[in-house]
């Protein structure tokens, strides 16, 4: 979970009035597919600055570039903007990442799921996985916001996604394991917990 988070996770970047990161498109799509492999947007897809590759029509070739409405405010980059080497690495990394981090949850899914029946204490195991689960997604969006917004200072667009990127990674991680230190002390306490009954009284 902690590492796939990136993959599903809507990573927010800070100060953009409800952009964030995502590895998948929102709103209209084709349908042979977006072109574009690393989006920045809203919830509707509306405000949107994406990565893509095709025909750019600003120098009339095949590159990478980037697309974008309403959000040259934030990061003041310009619809079709070319990117170099690193825009190019980019638009890879998260074509590839969008299944490899799919992968990567199911099969923590099913490890988490294993454990669970080969557990001494299921009950306790189950706590455990829900409880990292939860945080690891949280630790995600809360460090991959971060992330975020210093990659921003230092490079609008692409400091952005790997920003982002990277504190998820981070957070998921960190959260999964704290989540399930979490979950395991709570279990123990309540299990080991007697709680006495008040003693009842007749109402005056």
């Amino acid at each position: 979970m902690g590492t796939g988070a990136a993959a599903v996770v809507r990573i927010p970047v800070p100060g953009t009035n409800g952009l964030a990161v995502e590895i998948r498109p929102r709103g209209w799509v084709p349908k042979t597919g977006s072109t574009s492999t690393l989006f920045i947007q809203d919830l509707s897809g509306k405000r949107h600055l994406r990565l893509d590759f095709g025909y750019n029509v600003k120098t009339s070739s095949i590159n990478y570039h980037w697309n974008q409405k309403g959000t040259h405010g934030n990061f003041g980059l310009s619809d079709h903007a070319t990117v170099g080497r690193g825009g190019a690495s980019a638009y890879q990394a998260a074509k590839y990442f969008k299944y490899l981090g799919r992968t990567l949850l199911v099969v923590g899914a099913v490890l988490d799921g294993v454990s669970i029946v080969r557990a001494t204490n299921p009950l306790r195991r189950t706590v455990q996985v829900v409880t990292a689960w939860t945080a690891a997604g949280i630790g995600c969006r809360s460090v991959g916001a971060g992330g975020a917004w210093v990659g921003t200072l230092i490079e609008p667009g692409l400091g952005t996604a790997a920003g982002a990127g990277v504190g998820c990674l981070i957070g998921g991680v960190g959260g999964y394991f704290f989540g399930e230190n979490v979950g395991g002390d709570v279990y123990d306490w309540g299990e080991g917990t007697l709680f006495k009954p008040v003693p009842e009284t007749q109402a005056p």
